[in-house]
Formats: structure tokens, C-alpha cells, sequence
């Protein structure tokens, strides 16, 4: 999305009618890398430490409240906010998890395993993930493990990918592996029921959306957060005034 078209977005949600309270629903929100500092408007998946920041005290704040609480992912509680960050970037480690252990938050890093032993320094490596698993308020499931397009492979390959990722990344963290995140939000009937028989009991997509607890578990929307939202947008996003782009992405 292009700063042009974001604008515009921002603009159409302004004109929803405003919601003062937390409506009771699952909202999961799906994050990427958090920089140090604000990134090109091109890169719209890394927002600044400084925005994710006030993020967090949003986050916080609605926490005190029991429909806006924090809750796990595979949490069986009906109303709430799930925070979830996909592709194990490095930053997840060193930025955000520091962030939302300080003020006691759950969240879940869905990691490529291919990422991880890749050598690619963005990403985590073995020992960072290790560490990163071992801070108590952080789940780690998994985003595949070549982060391929899962609903363009044959069912056989779809098995491999998904299999290889669980067990390599359980062997790695010596904890089970039952969340997913669909790479690049791509999943269809074949991918949802491999990936249930392989032993994922919550999946992740892109869709847009609420979470209707107990229903779907393994197709679960997520609201996705951009590099230029600001509090107030994360706000507007959480209170529902983003509802209306469910039906464009």
C-alpha cells in the first residue's frame, strides 16, 4: 500500500461513525518487524520503535478492561485482543518482546525455519529463537518453513513444508508447536485440513476480520498493522472504524 492510497484509507475510516468503547470481539492484530526507526513509506511492514511503543500503552490501557484484554491466541476467551508478529525478524527478539514483556503482554511469533538457519541477519538465528521462546509471555509457532505459497503446492509438498517446520522447530525450543501463520496469507481446504491432521490447532490467515471464537480456528482473520499507523489509527483499527477494507483485501 502506497502512502497515497493509505491516506485515502485513513481518510474513509475517519468518516466511520466513531466508537468510544471496545466492542466485544477477538481482534487479532498482525504485526512484522519493529525498527528503530521510521522506515521508507514503500516498507509498510516495519513500524518505528517509537510508534510500536505508544502501541504497547494503547495496548496496555485497554488490557485493564475484560473485553480488551490481552489474551493468547489459542485463548478460549470470546473477547479480546491477540498480538501477533510473523517471519521471526531479529527486531521481534531485541525491540518488541523486551517491550511487551515489560508490561506482561502475550504474544506469538510465527517463524519460517528456513529464515532462521538462513544467515540472514534481519532474521532470528537457532540461539535467538531459543532465547525468545524461554521469555515467558512469548508463543512461537510456525510460518512454514520455506515461507512458499502453501495453496500453489501439491498436497504432498504442502505435508513436507508443514511437518519440517513443526518438528524442527520443536526440537529446537523442547516446547509444542500448534500455531500457524499461512505465508503470505496463502491457504486453501487442502492446506487447512494438512494442517490440522499434521497437528496445528490454531492458523493464522490475512484475511481481514474478527475472530468468532470457536469457530474457524484454523482460518483465523487478523487486522494487519502498517509502518504508519500511529496510536490513533491502532485505535480506530481495534474499535472497529477499519471494518470497511474487509471487503477490498
Amino acid at each position: 500500500m502506497n502512502q497515497l492510497k493509505y491516506r485515502l484509507a485513513q481518510l474513509v475510516s475517519s468518516t466511520q461513525r466513531t466508537k468510544t468503547t471496545y466492542q466485544a470481539h477477538r481482534r487479532v492484530l498482525m504485526y512484522h518487524s519493529i525498527s528503530q526507526h521510521k522506515q521508507p513509506d514503500k516498507n509498510i511492514y516495519s513500524l518505528s520503535q517509537h510508534d510500536f511503543a505508544h502501541h504497547v500503552e494503547l495496548l496496555s490501557e485497554l488490557h485493564k478492561t475484560e473485553n480488551s484484554k490481552v489474551v493468547k491466541l489459542d485463548s478460549t476467551d470470546r473477547s479480546g485482543i491477540t498480538i501477533t508478529f510473523d517471519d521471526g525478524y531479529q527486531d521481534t527478539l531485541t525491540i518488541a518482546a523486551q517491550i511487551l514483556e515489560e508490561k506482561n503482554l502475550p504474544f506469538t511469533v510465527f517463524v519460517a525455519s528456513a529464515n532462521i538457519t538462513s544467515g540472514d541477519s534481519k532474521f532470528l538465528n537457532r540461539q535467538e529463537l531459543i532465547e525468545l521462546s524461554k521469555i515467558s509471555v512469548a508463543t512461537i509457532g510456525s510460518h512454514g518453513h520455506a515461507h512458499s505459497h502453501l495453496a500453489k503446492m501439491s498436497p504432498q509438498d504442502i505435508e513436507s513444508d508443514l511437518k519440517h517446520s513443526k518438528d524442527w522447530l520443536e526440537q529446537v525450543i523442547q516446547k509444542p508447536v500448534t500455531t500457524l501463520s499461512y505465508p503470505h496469507g496463502s491457504y486453501n481446504d487442502d492446506v487447512v485440513r494438512i494442517a490440522s491432521e499434521i497437528g496445528f490447532e490454531f492458523a493464522a490467515t490475512s484475511k481481514w476480520g474478527v475472530f468468532e471464537v470457536g469457530t474457524k480456528k484454523l482460518e483465523i482473520p487478523r487486522i494487519d498493522i502498517w509502518s504508519q499507523d500511529s496510536r490513533k489509527v491502532l485505535q480506530q483499527k481495534l474499535f472497529g472504524q477499519w471494518e470497511w477494507i474487509a471487503r477490498l483485501v
